[in-house]
């Protein structure tokens, strides 16, 4: 059930319903119910505050009013003394001082006053049994008395208004026992019996000074509403009575067969009737008038033609054709069946006579059926026509042209291809203009030829549906792909392809001053071409009043366009049609992080507050409204996809503007400017990257500069050791190598020299440089190998030792074994420590095969946590104190200390060498 609508000053319509109420912009209702603040869902009135507030009344509820910035309801239950008067009906309600709302019922009354109840008062059973009640009056509060009081041989109304205890005058009205409903305003008291609305204006208190106003109303009064400066009345028949509230003139009635509950008339005269069983119904005060049709009448049209007289002739699918003359409707019937889907195209008027063109034949004075055929014989379906002449039509037929003469009733058929004939447009009384499938054609009647002047090539694979001739010589052309252009001598002068201002299903054409009307699927639209680079482009639908949006045929008589559609004919004036709508966005709610919170202006958010949902309304509650359009910052216009705007904004400030566009695609200039700062976190901020980037690059230089260091130092170092190393090799060439190659030079001269003399003695100088050659190959051979590479596996220490050992002790009796960490290959690369181990083994070796007198010999080389370990023990007879203190000894010990590490030698059962170094990491 809807009990009754008010608008707000936004232009909101406020529905209250056994449902909760609705907020209606247009195009969409916002229902809100007890989860959105009000008390029950059983909205019984909704009134509005002189600040433009929208308050409801719910049943037996405390009063409740909208806040806006929250999007719900308050309620007023916070307060016990409006608690306790709920349990009443609040049936006074209005605006007193600036801004106050004053509540009554008979139980008492309060005023609401800046968010504060105020004014507390409760009715007794005394004053409400002599039916005293207390209100205000021009902003005062005064207390009146309903009395019966006999004048004459009648039962009149007496209302006694007093004043802190002073009488300050009666006022005398009507038949006391036909009173039974009444409502008070700040000046004014109504009252309503069975069949008359009175008006008491009270214009004085001090001294007492009214005004009586009385209407009487054809029926009994079921219920009233005021609207802004309207009285609605409504019968118990369901009629409503439309007054003007200051006059009490009657200005319009609305005859129903609704249950109705009130009538509101919005801003815009548009009424608005609310119904027990039937909703809300509109009545439009749009100046595009419909025409009316009886119940039974088929009102699917697909032509409409006015005659001279101004007789509507309507035609529809079913062979029918209705004739209106003012009130009086007339039926003909084309088809001889009723099951017969009998198209009517077009409807002429020549000579007094009357023709109706339909798919099957043409009709003359709904009497008499001509059939046309071609020369096989074979019927002719028309489907195109227009009166060429006085005298002659043009028809457009499935296999060519046809001329017919009214006069002689007589038709030709005309010098073109049997094809099908999509339309047929006059020029003059000798000419015309037809479409076939190659194009558009120039007939000339005179001389019965044709030629083909706009060819459908030059429409890329797109034909000629609809034509109009325009201004001069100029043509309006309509495609199956829904294009639009304007040709002009074989020239396109303009063209709308996949402009979405027009439709992509245009089913007329109709040229009106400059103005080209097409009919369509969805609405009528009107292209304003008097300036072809600044064309305009408007739209009329069920919103403007049409009947229904889907229009078949468009005819024009006398300022109006009469529109043909799938319910009824619609009749549109020229001169008063409203091209453009002032929408105006509201913002209904704002969700943050799906959180909803308080309407603003201005958002101030933290850093993580970036996810925005606006709820949006474009308010016209005719439906003009079409899309909203938004705008970030300094960026583009974009379309909106129905009411919500869904956005993830950046850090900082978001500027969003929103405007909205009509069914015409026509932009308002009114905007709706919202801002949204979102705090930028320290890692975002601009000084946060600065600092950053300073440190980055000063790490980045500092991490070159070392790197750049590191590798001087490396360098130098390498250099260094290579340095210490060619010394190393130098020293021990110079020492071993050296020393035995001046030997070997001292011993060859003498040899020379006592080689003649002394056989025997040179023999043995000449053994003794064998014995010194060798050994300056061996130790060239151990240098050389230890500045090889360790990785092959023959040039491996522990292989370099097995090598001496074997080649040392292989040709004794001495039986040896070797223990070697195979690791250790892989660890010591140092080219000093692999020469100075095997030049330590060797000694030690060569020691134990000159002079221990071993059996065995045991080489172990392994390691520890933090040490190499070289252990060579025999068990021979050991060294005596002076091979301790011999060269070779020292040597070994030498070699030891370059390492690090310590050499000691041991002698118990045979001799133990253990040379111990550290581990280089």
């Amino acid at each position: 059930m809807v009990y009754e609508v008010i608008q707000d000053n936004n232009g909101f319509l406020w529905v209250a319903t056994d449902n909760g109420i609705a907020r209606f912009d247009g195009k969409r209702f916002i229902n809100y119910s007890t989860k959105d603040g009000l008390p029950s869902n059983d909205v019984i009135h909704v009134f509005k505050q002189n600040d433009g507030t929208i308050w409801v009344n719910c049943y037996k509820q405390a009063p409740s009013y909208f806040d806006e910035k929250r999007n719900k309801f308050i309620n007023l239950d916070y307060d016990k003394h409006v608690v306790k008067l709920s349990n009443s009906m609040f049936n006074v309600y209005y605006s007193i001082r600036k801004n106050d709302l004053f509540f009554q019922n008979h139980l008492g009354n309060f005023t609401f006053s800046e968010g504060k109840i105020i004014d507390k008062l409760i009715i007794s059973e005394k004053e409400r049994t002599q039916y005293i009640s207390h209100l205000y009056l021009n902003d005062e509060f005064v207390t009146i008395q309903h009395k019966k009081q006999i004048v004459g041989n009648k039962s009149n109304v007496a209302v006694k208004l007093v004043q802190n205890s002073k009488t300050l005058g009666t006022v005398l009205f009507g038949d006391y026992k036909k009173l039974y409903l009444q409502h008070n305003t700040n000046g004014k008291l109504y009252r309503f019996s069975e069949g008359s609305v009175t008006k008491i204006k009270i214009n004085n208190l001090h001294p007492l000074q009214y005004q009586i106003q009385q209407v009487d109303v054809p029926e009994k009064i079921k219920w009233f509403k005021f609207s802004a400066s309207k009285l609605s009345v409504i019968s118990n028949t369901g009629n409503i009575y439309i007054y003007d509230e200051k006059s009490l003139r009657i200005n319009s009635v609305i005859k129903t067969d609704f249950n109705v509950n009130t009538a509101y008339i919005d801003s815009k005269n548009n009424v608005w009737v609310t119904t027990v069983n039937n909703g809300l119904i509109y009545y439009s005060s749009e100046p595009i008038k419909k025409e009316t049709y009886s119940k039974n009448a088929i009102t699917n049209f697909l032509c409409v033609k006015v005659s001279e007289d101004g007789q509507i002739f309507a035609g529809n699918y079913q062979g029918e054709i209705y004739e209106k003359k003012g009130k009086t409707e007339t039926k003909y019937n084309f088809a001889e069946n009723k099951d017969n889907n009998v198209w009517i195209r077009n409807i002429h008027f020549l000579s007094g006579k009357t023709f109706v063109v339909s798919d099957l034949a043409l009709q003359i004075n709904f009497q008499r059926k001509i059939r046309f055929y071609n020369e096989l014989g074979n019927l002719l379906s028309l489907k195109s026509s227009t009166k060429l002449n006085e005298n002659e039509l043009i028809l457009g037929t499935t296999s060519g042209l046809l001329k017919f003469n009214i006069q002689t009733e007589r038709y030709e058929i005309l010098n073109f291809s049997a094809e099908r004939i999509l339309d047929v447009q006059r020029i003059n009384d000798g000419s015309f203009y037809f479409s076939a499938d190659d194009g558009l054609y120039h007939y000339n009647i005179n001389d019965h030829q044709h030629q083909l002047i706009v060819p459908n090539r030059l429409f890329k694979n797109d034909k000629i549906q609809h034509f109009k001739p325009g201004k001069g010589s100029e043509i309006w052309i309509s495609t199956f792909k829904g294009n639009l252009f304007l040709v002009d001598n074989h020239k396109i002068l303009k063209e709308y392809i996949d402009d979405k201002r027009f439709p992509n299903n245009i089913s007329n054409l109709l040229d009106i001053e400059e103005q080209l009307w097409m009919a369509s699927k969805s609405g009528v639209y009107i292209l304003d071409y008097k300036n072809l680079d600044k064309c305009s482009v408007s739209k009329l639908t069920t919103s403007d009043g049409l009947t229904s949006n889907v229009i078949n045929f468009l005819h024009f008589k006398k300022d109006t366009v009469y529109a043909a559609t799938d319910n009824g004919i619609s009749k549109i004036p020229v001169r008063n049609i409203r091209s453009h709508q002032k929408i105006k966005p509201y913002l209904i709610s704002v969700k943050i992080n799906e959180k909803s919170v308080v309407l603003d202006s201005i958002y101030h958010l933290k850093s993580d507050e970036n996810n925005i949902s606006l709820e949006l309304a474009g308010v016209d509650i005719t439906g003009h409204f079409k899309n909203f359009q938004f705008a970030l910052n300094d960026d583009q216009f974009s379309e909106i996809e129905g009411n919500f705007l869904n956005l993830q904004l950046n850090n900082g400030i978001n500027k969003i503007q929103i405007r909205t566009v009509d069914q015409n695609n026509y932009v308002n200039n009114q905007i709706l400017k919202i801002t949204f700062d979102i705090e930028t976190p320290f890692y975002k901020a601009i000084w946060f990257w600065i600092i950053l980037s300073f440190l980055t690059s000063s790490v980045l230089f500092y991490v070159i500069n070392h790197d750049r260091s590191i590798r001087r130092k490396r360098k130098f170092h390498h250099e260094k050791d290579l340095q210490n190393q060619r010394e190393k090799i130098t020293a021990d060439l110079h020492d071993d190598v050296g020393a035995s190659l001046s030997s070997l030079q001292i011993n060859s001269a003498v040899a020379q020299k006592i080689f003649d003399k002394n056989p025997a003695e040179t023999k043995l100088i000449l053994k003794k440089i064998e014995s010194q050659a060798k050994n300056i190959s061996e130790n060239i051979g151990d240098i050389v190998w230890s500045l090889k590479s360790s990785k092959d596996e023959f040039m491996s220490l522990s292989t370099r030792i097995k090598k001496i050992t074997s080649e040392i002790l292989g040709s004794s009796d001495i039986h040896y074994e070797i223990l070697i960490d195979q690791s250790i290959d892989a660890q010591i690369t140092d080219f000093s420590a692999r020469k100075n181990i095997i030049l330590i083994c060797k000694e030690a070796l060569n020691n134990i095969l000159k002079h221990s007198q071993a059996q065995e010999v045991c080489l172990i080389l392994q390691k520890t946590e933090d040490h190499y370990f070289l252990e060579i023990e025999d068990d021979g007879i050991g060294f005596s104190d002076l091979d301790r203190k011999g060269n070779g000894v020292m040597n070994m010990k030498r070699r030891a200390e370059e390492l690090g590490g310590n050499l000691k030698i041991t002698h118990n059962t045979g001799s133990k060498l253990v040379f111990i170094f550290p581990i280089i990491r």
